[in-house]
C-alpha cells in the first residue's frame, strides 16, 4: 500500500510530461514566418525546420511525409536556403547545369533584389525529384532557396512547395 501512492503519482507525471512532449512535436510541424540573413518565407504546415548552429544552410526544412512503395524512407518534400558569392545569372547557370529538363525565368524585380526562378528534375538514389529554385540577389550576394519533392508527391504538397517558393523574399 505505502508504495501504491507514490507508484500513482510517478505514472501520472509520465503521462503529463508524455502529452507535452507530443504537442509540443506536433507545433513544431505548424506554419510559421521565418526571418533569416538576408532573407524572409513562409514555412508551410507540415513542415520541420531543423535549427542547429553547424548547419551550411540558412535554413533547413523537411516533410513530415515519406515517399512510398521504395521511396518509403524518403522525405516526400525538402527545402533549403543557402548563400552563394557567385552573381546571380552565374549562380542560375551553375544550378541549371545540375538539373535534367531544366527551365528558367527571365530575370525580374522583387522588393529590390534581382530575381530568377529554375525548374528541372533531379535523380538521386533512383528516385526522381522535381526541384524548384529561386535565386535572389541583395546585398552583394546571392541566396538561393531550393525545394525538392518526389515526383510521385500528392498535390497538396506541391502547392505547399509553391507557397513556400512564392512567400520567399529579401529582407
Amino acid at each position: 500500500m505505502e508504495l501504491l501512492i507514490p507508484g500513482l503519482i510517478l505514472v501520472a507525471l509520465m503521462v503529463w510530461a508524455s502529452t507535452k512532449i507530443k504537442r509540443s512535436a506536433a507545433k513544431a510541424f505548424d506554419a510559421e514566418h521565418i526571418e533569416g540573413d538576408g532573407f524572409a518565407l513562409d514555412k508551410p504546415d507540415g513542415f520541420l525546420n531543423r535549427h542547429y548552429d553547424s548547419s551550411e544552410y540558412l535554413f533547413d526544412a523537411y516533410s513530415k511525409d515519406f515517399g512510398t512503395d521504395t521511396a518509403g524512407n524518403v522525405r516526400a518534400a525538402t527545402a533549403i536556403v543557402f548563400s552563394s558569392d557567385e552573381s546571380l545569372n552565374e549562380a542560375a547557370s551553375l544550378e541549371q547545369s545540375r538539373l535534367m529538363n531544366s527551365d528558367r525565368s527571365e530575370k525580374f524585380e522583387l522588393d529590390g533584389a534581382h530575381c530568377i526562378i529554375l525548374t528541372g528534375e533531379e535523380e538521386r538514389e533512383g528516385h526522381k525529384f522535381n526541384v524548384s529554385e529561386k535565386l535572389l540577389e541583395c546585398g552583394g550576394r546571392t541566396i538561393v532557396l531550393k525545394a525538392e519533392v518526389l515526383q510521385e508527391t500528392p498535390e497538396d504538397l506541391t502547392r505547399k512547395i509553391e507557397q513556400l517558393l512564392l512567400s520567399f523574399s529579401p529582407r
